[in-house]
């Protein structure tokens, strides 16, 4: 008779995934001189048409808000991206891919789109809902013991949407 997992048993398997995938990211990134939250910005960037208002884009990010103006720091600083003022907002900053950062995008971007689906198209196109169900559960239980309201918002903010391509 199978062992039916328990809540560890899920919490190991995500970590181990987890750990795959940054170990994955890492070697994929490095050889470009980008980290994966560096990409993510770019990616973002692209897929707003190369600009967005900086709070909006921090909102989407994958990464802790308090290491962003780092990462920012050093992508302004290696050309890849500039910052603007805001058109209505002064207190504001509008994040811009340079031709660089756009460069450099187009150039990883076909790779890692193919990596991705390499990967995550092993999980059959049937399952994939609720899969993404079952991720969004967990999302939110996260969020709900942290009391924290902001699940809906960034969750419909990265997939309710259709995919936006960019060139």
């Amino acid at each position: 008779m199978e062992r039916k997992p328990e809540p560890h048993d899920l919490l190991v398997a995500l970590l181990l995934v987890q750990s795959l995938i940054e170990r994955r990211s890492d070697a994929f990134f490095q050889p470009y001189g980008l980290t994966g939250a560096q990409f993510n910005i770019l990616n973002l960037l692209a897929y707003h048409d190369g600009k967005m208002d900086q709070a909006a884009l921090v909102d989407l990010l994958l990464v802790g808000k308090s290491s962003i103006s780092i990462v920012l720091n050093r992508m302004v600083r290696d050309g890849l991206v500039q910052r603007g003022e805001h058109p209505k907002d002064r207190r504001q900053v509008v994040l811009a891919l340079t031709l660089k950062g756009r460069n450099l995008w187009r150039k990883i971007s076909p790779s890692y789109e193919a990596g991705v689906e390499k990967i995550l198209g092993a999980l059959p196109v049937n399952r994939r809902p609720a899969f993404l169900a079952d991720l969004k559960t967990l999302h939110d239980a996260f969020l709900a013991e942290e009391g924290s309201a902001e699940s809906g918002q960034r969750w419909q903010a990265l997939f309710s949407q259709p995919k936006r391509t960019s060139q």
